[in-house]
């Protein structure tokens, strides 16, 4: 069959190199003038990296282990801590930390040339009445193909031609980046959480190539007329330009020893910020011979660290959907069905997750740290349809 995707970000590429693999012929439209290869630190869980090994994307080299993950009190008290690697001996695949841009690069190596266009800005999909898909961009250029695939992120075009909605801001936002500068993580392998108060959240692990991810998390007043401009700006809450790093030290200057060597290590540059969104998760993610993947059918809030390993399980599920149908079309369909519920699963511990401290939980049943690997083991779980979460059915670990 002949797909087109739109948009080359993990979901697009990704889709496209399992596509391609599978014997399609795919095609790739961005709206950008090249591929978008910096981004923010991602974690890939189990499921993620298993599914990327399935696919046959190679990750050799690619981001950092993680065997464990600790969350601390703002003020340096251990509260939970996860044993990431024990996960990876039942799964059969680890948890993983990296660049967003470093995955895009790689998966963009692995496909044939020429099976990306850039500066392909879409304004019209139609179905013919003679069978397929039609895409039209802004520079006069047509598409025909069989099916079309909107992997556009959670401003996606192809699903407000779907749909006309629009994503919807959390109330929180993260001011993120990667610094080469040494941090002290106490473990090269661990990724450390720390929460305080006010929906205060710090975030710093390793991701590879020498580079450490950092995040933290503040409340976010800004409407959706303020979403998709670069970094947030033209909103208050995003910071006027020069004062992030300073309005960082504010904010979180007094917390744990972690926190402080990170506002000690980082430049204003950067700084980027990044307001969350979600979605209405649709009962159906398509129409014909059109359907979405990743954040353009369930944007997911960056504070439950699901987006990308959501957006592995559709190409994962897509994959083998039309693999098995005869008709491309039902094969949309039949993935779609498998993947609403696991997402509306996401979506609503998304929502409890909004303002919801866990470390707060934790002190309720013990004073000296709670073992939380059989909470984490839950969450990825249920999000999954590769593990057995949902409805495509279990997969043995290793397999």
């Amino acid at each position: 069959m002949r797909i087109i995707v739109i948009g080359a970000g993990v979901s697009g590429m990704v889709t496209a190199f399992a596509l391609t693999s599978a014997g399609h012929e795919v095609e790739v439209f961005e709206s950008a003038p090249r591929l978008r290869a910096g981004g923010n630190g991602v974690m890939v869980w189990h499921n993620g990296t298993a599914i990327l090994r399935d696919l046959g994307v190679d990750t050799d080299g690619l981001g950092q282990r993680i065997d464990r993950m600790d969350i601390w009190s703002h003020r340096g008290r251990r509260l939970m801590r996860c044993d990431t690697a024990a996960l990876a001996a039942e799964f059969g695949s680890c948890g993983t930390a990296l660049m967003r841009g470093a995955l895009m690069r790689r998966v963009a190596g692995q496909l044939p040339s020429g099976t990306v266009h850039f500066d392909k800005r879409l304004t019209r999909v139609d179905h013919p009445r003679t069978g397929g898909v039609l895409a039209e961009f802004t520079d006069g250029t047509t598409v025909r193909g069989d099916l079309l695939l909107g992997a556009d992120g959670y401003r996606s075009a192809v699903r407000a031609q779907l749909f006309g909605d629009s994503p919807t801001p959390t109330g929180l936002s993260s001011w993120h980046g990667a610094t080469r500068a040494p941090i002290d993580l106490g473990d090269e392998h661990a990724a450390l959480t720390y929460y305080g108060p006010g929906a205060g959240l710090f975030v710093v692990h390793r991701v590879g190539d020498g580079l450490t991810h950092w995040a933290f998390e503040m409340r976010w007043r800004g409407g959706p007329q303020h979403l998709g401009v670069a970094d947030g700006r033209g909103h208050p809450d995003a910071g006027a330009p020069g004062t992030r790093l300073a309005t960082l030290r504010a904010r979180f200057g007094d917390w744990a020893g972690p926190v402080r060597e990170t506002l000690a290590a980082i430049e204003e540059e950067e700084i980027a910020v990044a307001p969350h969104t979600v979605h209405r998760i649709q009962s159906r993610w398509g129409s014909g011979p059109v359907t979405l993947i990743g954040d353009a059918a369930h944007a997911v809030p960056a504070r439950i660290g699901m987006g990308v390993n959501q957006a592995l399980e559709d190409v994962w599920v897509l994959t083998r959907t039309l693999a098995r149908a005869g008709d491309p079309v039902e094969a949309l369909r039949a993935y779609e069905r498998a993947r609403v519920p696991v997402t509306r699963k996401v979506a609503s511990r998304a929502r409890m997750m909004r303002f919801v401290n866990p470390a707060l939980l934790a002190l309720r049943f013990t004073r000296d740290g709670l073992p939380s690997t059989s909470m984490l083991r839950a969450s990825i779980v249920s999000g999954s349809n590769y593990l057995g979460g949902g409805r495509s059915g279990p997969v043995r670990a290793g397999s």
